[in-house]
């Protein structure tokens, strides 16, 4: 459906329809306004026929006045009657005996119009009263007058059709009018069809508002809107492109030297030892490539759908996952909590936050140390989720590049790629969450607190 015919349809359909209803009350108006001045004649016959009856020899007679014939006769495309009788005794005096009467006399000096039938034609009546002072006659004179409706019917179609012509030339012209008003108004939208198409497929950059209607504006918003949705998947999946060729193009190179060296090995004690070597690299090579697709999913552009989520549940459940990885470092893992914690978040994507702080933790807690993860109600409402180890900890200075892509520290001894930690903050991010890092009980280990606000919560 093409905008512009969608607007002509809206503007000059019901012009037409308020042109059509126009047209039908002007036809009544000036019916109307037709009949006021043919009465008008009527009325000054029949005035003029009343002040003609006299008395002559004790009978009524009446000197027709050629002023009463020649204001009807100038309508010559219509045919006159007339009328004058005496009510008591009932006779008529002059006219056309067979002229209906009115079924209402006139009151007073009142004049009656009417429209009524003669001989199977329409005609329009005057009648009146005029008091009879004549011995033998106790009155009083009815006086009709009526003509056919020829003249009436053509000057109304002549007054309608000259003006329904000039209302139509009027439509004409406004419809011209609203076509180039239309026409002009989607410039705009033109304009902006004609700069997108002109773009580079891979120019995202936001459509300029400023010399766009405002009832377009909100339109254009929201396309900008999904544009900045696709520009930041579109970098998302570049970056993780940038991220996955950085960080697996060593450990495939290792994998191939392993198996290279494997293959030239005679022994067979040697093969299983590299062969060993091969299946602890593929799990680190496994878990970057996990916590790449983590990163991923975790990016600004994908949409994530929010349910009501126990936040202790997956906490606990992450943490147990974990047990194993812990026992084999001999690490005590604990895990504490106050009670069903309910928020509004992504169940797999806070289950991996809580992996990777916990899995953080074990890392760089040394044999014989303590890892506890903890999940709290703040007295706010929000909820606090808390994971505290007795390791070395991290000074102050580097506490914020820790949430960089592949940073590490310098002195740190711990397996990893340095992703754990930016998939934790995005996570968060996304959920609203606020992430702060201090120091353990008595000034050793590290504590990360991340902070849900109580918007996100469920009580």
């Amino acid at each position: 459906m093409r905008l512009r015919s969608h607007l002509l349809r809206w503007l000059l359909i019901p012009l037409f329809l308020l042109w059509a209803l126009g047209f039908r009350i002007g036809y009544q108006r000036t019916l109307a306004q037709a009949d006021e001045a043919y009465d008008r004649t009527l009325l000054g016959s029949a005035l003029a026929m009343a002040e003609s009856v006299s008395v002559h020899d004790g009978a009524l007679s009446v000197d027709l006045p050629s002023a009463a014939l020649e204001m009807l006769g100038t309508r010559a495309q219509d045919r006159i009657f007339y009328k004058v009788s005496c009510l008591d005794p009932a006779v008529v005096v002059t006219g056309y005996e067979d002229l209906p009467d009115p079924a209402s006399l006139p009151q007073g000096e009142q004049p009656q119009f009417r429209n009524a039938m003669h001989n199977g034609e329409a005609i329009r009546l005057v009648a009146l009263q005029r008091p009879l002072y004549e011995p033998g006659f106790r009155g009083p004179l009815l006086i009709q007058v009526g003509e056919t409706l020829a003249a009436r019917e053509a000057l109304s179609r002549r007054i309608l059709i000259d003006a329904a012509a000039m209302q139509l030339t009027l439509i004409a012209v406004a419809a011209l009018l609203i076509a180039l008003g239309v026409q002009r108004g989607l410039l705009p939208l033109r304009r902006i069809r004609d700069e997108i198409k002109s773009r580079d497929a891979a120019d995202l950059t936001p459509i300029a508002t400023d010399e766009v209607p405002r009832e377009v504006v909100p339109l254009i918003d929201a396309i900008n809107t999904h544009t900045q949705r696709q520009r930041q998947l579109n970098e998302a999946h570049r970056q993780f492109i940038a991220d996955a060729s950085h960080q697996l193009k060593t450990p495939l190179t290792v994998l191939k030297a392993q198996a290279a060296q494997a293959l030239a090995q005679p022994d067979g004690d040697a093969v299983r030892a590299i062969v060993r070597e091969i299946h602890d690299s593929t799990d680190a090579t496994a878990r970057v490539i996990q916590q790449l697709l983590s990163l991923a999913r975790s990016e600004g552009g994908h949409v994530i759908a929010s349910e009501p989520v126990d936040l202790v549940e997956i906490a606990r459940a992450a943490s147990f996952d974990l047990l194993g990885q812990a026992l084999a470092r001999q690490v005590d893992l604990g895990f504490e909590d106050g009670g069903p914690v309910v928020i509004e978040g992504q169940p797999l994507m806070l289950r991996e936050l809580v992996s990777n702080l916990v899995d953080n933790a074990i890392r760089y807690t040394p044999q014989g140390g303590h890892v506890t993860a903890s999940v709290t109600r703040e007295a706010a409402g929000g909820a606090l989720l808390q994971v505290l180890d007795d390791g070395p900890g991290i000074p102050e200075a580097e506490r914020e590049k820790v949430f960089d892509r592949f940073y590490r520290l310098a002195d740190s001894r711990a397996d990893g790629c340095g992703l754990g930690l930016s998939v934790v903050r995005q996570i968060a991010e996304r959920h609203g969450a606020r992430i702060e890092l201090g120091s353990g009980e008595g000034g050793r280990g590290l504590r990360f607190s991340v902070r849900f606000p109580a918007a996100s919560c469920s009580r």
